[in-house]
């Protein structure tokens, strides 16, 4: 059986639109293709989320093709979270790695043309009152677009849906070409699309030969696995300690030093911050976990946290009294809390949680340049990112039962 290559066409349902669709489809599908439109019934039974039903068919084809003229929907009225249907199926393709083409009608290429000057003025004042990319592509544009008072802009404009201006600059920001794409010559421009596909693919063809290999590497490393490793890894080093412990009555700094190493492992690969998971993930940064400190209060000495073990290039403090201000590690003890912390000059994001009476905190430096106010509009996306997959929480809560717990 030939396994065809599966192009997705997206966009807003509109009439313009409805027989130029059915001529690209025709037109692929004579080059061989295979391209199923919810129209024609290709996306097998009806389902009770018609949405949903759309993206998995994204997911699973190796092309997005869309196309933009002036209506973002069947209706102006956006969905919840201020975004269209189309959007959705873009940035689920974005997500999946596919490869998107995007045409728009020559007058609304033109018309964005002369608007994208105010946009990109926009968005920056956007990003300067807020700290933080939008969640929806629009937010930055809804009032100006709805209370516009320039009458050459307003002329502009009312061409298409306020979202579609609003679509195609999010497009255009992610750097994909649009290709301008006249609807009513489909039958000449759809050849077109037949060509610059062929490009595509001659692009890849020396990759065919590395399939299987390719194949392999996406399949390595099982979770169950490296759980177990690590279990009994950390079980070792945790015995190490207790050990020293009967026959010293002191932590060894060492030992907890190397607990901790064994500890964070799980930790030092980059880790994405995405905002809007559920109905809009966007990346809007990564982390890297690079060091770790541990503090121990002994309730038998003096109020202080002393440092009992660190991991990575950092220089821990040997103590802070728990009576100090403004210090991160002793808030999350006093308060027997989280806390997620920044220090701007070193680009650091600290996560510190207190366990018993330990107190362990996390180093983690960041891809993209951020301020303070980047990191406290973006606090729930960072804790997220660090220890809420579902995978991965069961070795944090690990890490911290050795930390504080009873053998």
């Amino acid at each position: 059986m030939i396994n065809r290559t599966r192009i997705f066409i997206s966009s807003a349902y509109e009439a313009d639109l409805k027989s130029p669709r059915k001529i690209i489809k025709e037109c692929l599908e004579e080059s061989g293709h295979e391209v199923p439109i919810f129209e024609t019934g290709d996306f097998g039974t009806w389902e009770t989320d018609t949405l949903e039903q759309c993206l998995q068919v994204v997911r699973s084809s190796d092309i997005f093709i869309l196309l933009i003229n002036r209506k973002s929907g069947a209706s102006p009225n956006l969905m919840s979270g201020n975004i269209t249907a189309t959007y959705r199926e873009y940035q689920t393709a974005r997500n999946e790695m596919k490869h998107i083409l995007v045409f728009v009608s020559p007058d609304i290429k033109r018309n964005f043309d002369i608007l994208h000057p105010q946009l990109k003025v926009l968005y920056q004042e956007y990003l300067n009152e807020n700290h933080r990319i939008p969640k929806s592509p629009y937010d930055p544009f809804q009032y100006w677009i709805e209370n516009c008072k320039d009458v050459m802009a307003k002329e502009i404009l009312s061409n298409a849906d306020p979202f579609v201006w609003a679509f195609l600059f999010d497009i255009y920001s992610n750097r994909e070409w649009l290709y301008e794409f006249d609807f009513s010559d489909t039958p000449s421009n759809a050849k077109i699309i037949s060509q610059m596909l062929s490009t595509s693919f001659r692009s890849v063809v020396s990759l065919i030969s590395e399939k299987d290999r390719i194949n392999q590497l996406k399949k390595q490393a099982s979770y169950l696995l490296s759980y177990a490793d690590y279990t009994i890894e950390l079980l070792h080093e945790k015995n190490l300690i207790m050990e020293n412990l009967v026959h010293s009555k002191e932590y060894n700094v060492d030992s907890w030093s190397n607990f901790l190493e064994k500890g964070i492992k799980f930790l030092k690969q980059p880790r994405d911050i995405v905002q809007a998971p559920n109905f809009n993930p966007i990346k809007v940064n990564t982390i890297t976990c690079f060091a770790a400190s541990l503090y121990l209060y002994n309730e038998d000495k003096e109020k202080f946290l002393h440092l009992v073990g660190t991991t990575g290039e950092i220089s821990a403090p040997y103590y802070f009294s728990i009576d100090e201000e403004d210090i991160f590690v002793v808030e999350a003890f006093t308060k027997e809390e989280r806390i997620i912390a920044f220090r701007e000059e070193k680009q650091t994001i600290y996560l510190t949680e207190p366990v018993g009476n330990y107190v362990f905190c996390l180093h983690f430096s960041l891809d993209t340049y951020w301020t303070g106010n980047n990191v406290m509009a973006y606090v729930e996306e960072i804790e997220s990112a660090i220890i809420n997959a579902k995978e991965e929480e069961y070795f944090f809560e690990y890490f911290k039962s050795m930390i504080g717990g009873v053998l």
